[in-house]
């Protein structure tokens, strides 16, 4: 296809930049794969950070990881296949080929889901607490991950005339359907990626004073639904049947579901205040957890205290009575003892 490259014209900025990273021997290693690893990576490393402040352990986290993370790619796989499968009936061995593109985040967010309520049922822990826990570091990988996009340069917007339009050789020898490839277009990836990282800053705050569980993970979904169905204004990928796109549909059916989960959440109350910071079950203010833990501490060795030392002063004997109490009774004299040995001679 000869030289690749990515640029926006009207800022300056032009970038030889291929989807392919490197290549050893016949294997090819995208970008767009490694961008999408190192955003796992990312996300992985943070939640295990917090895992302390919330009652978890690391292998708690790690075990889900390692359930969630395969399950997650293969839905989110087939999400996007099943809405395409005109691009693979006939070339079934491209529905493997994920390092090419193709992951549909609600396939994932349902695969997510299905290994977390699979987990909690064999660990005996709350579901709800896990996935309010869990949930805030989805639009951290998901704001990353888009770069993924840019490299393919693919799931770009319409035609702009915006200082910020891009435009790149696979735009303009392949252009999507309803784009002109001689025409700069509408950085999507980038808006999306802006906009995923202010619902990182947003969960973050929610759940650091969540009052209700399961509200933070309904709130990702309002949060994330409400951004996907306005990225599908701009968006071109062939993902629906005329006018009407499954993304954004789907994006709509989430929002209400969401919202009407999230109003029956906080009616219900679902949240009980925490007995047992350790126990992970709920964490209202989690960066209180460890300033509870050590006033219980305190208060535990007060309460402990057998008694007060004014009671211990008043109960010890006074050095003086000691004394008076210790005082020996005077031996006989001499001249009883001379007396007692006479008489009994």
């Amino acid at each position: 296809m000869g030289v690749y490259f990515i640029e926006f014209p009207k800022l300056g900025i032009h970038l030889n930049i291929s989807p392919v990273a490197f290549s050893i021997g016949s294997i090819s290693v995208y970008w767009y794969g490694i961008i999408i690893a190192g955003a796992i990576m990312i996300a992985l490393s943070l939640a295990l950070k917090e895992t302390k402040k919330f009652g978890y352990t690391e292998d708690d986290i790690i075990d889900m990881f390692l359930i969630a993370l395969p399950v997650s790619i293969i839905f989110a796989r087939l999400f996007f296949v099943v809405f395409t499968w005109e691009s693979y009936k006939n070339d079934f061995l491209g529905i493997f080929k994920i390092w090419k593109g193709g992951l549909a985040i609600y396939g994932a967010v349902i695969g997510a889901v299905l290994s977390v309520f699979i987990y909690t049922r064999r660990k005996k822990m709350n579901m709800l607490d896990l996935l309010d826990f869990a949930c805030v570091y989805l639009p951290l990988a998901q704001a990353i991950g888009r770069w993924g996009n840019f490299t393919n340069q693919e799931l770009y917007g319409k035609n702009t005339d915006l200082p910020w339009g891009m435009t790149g050789n696979i735009i303009q020898t392949f252009p999507a359907q309803g784009v002109d490839g001689t025409k700069l277009v509408h950085p999507t990836f980038l808006y999306e990626s802006i906009l995923n990282l202010i619902v990182f800053a947003i969960l973050l705050r929610l759940r650091k004073n969540r009052k209700v569980k399961g509200t933070v993970f309904a709130s990702y979904l309002m949060l994330y639904s409400f951004v996907r169905f306005l990225m599908e204004f701009l968006r071109t990928d062939e993902f629906g049947i005329g006018d009407i796109r499954y993304n954004q549909v789907f994006a709509l059916l989430v929002f209400v579901g969401a919202l009407f989960w999230f109003i029956y959440l906080n009616r219900r109350k679902a949240v009980q205040p925490q007995e047992n910071p350790e126990s992970g079950t709920a964490f209202g203010n989690p960066e209180n957890i460890e300033e509870e833990r050590s006033g219980e501490s305190e208060e535990t060795e007060v309460i402990n205290d057998p008694a007060p030392a004014e009671a211990k002063e008043v109960s010890e004997p006074s050095e003086a009575g000691a004394i008076k109490t210790e005082e020996p009774h005077p031996e006989p004299s001499d001249q009883s003892s001379n007396e007692e040995r006479s008489i009994d001679e």
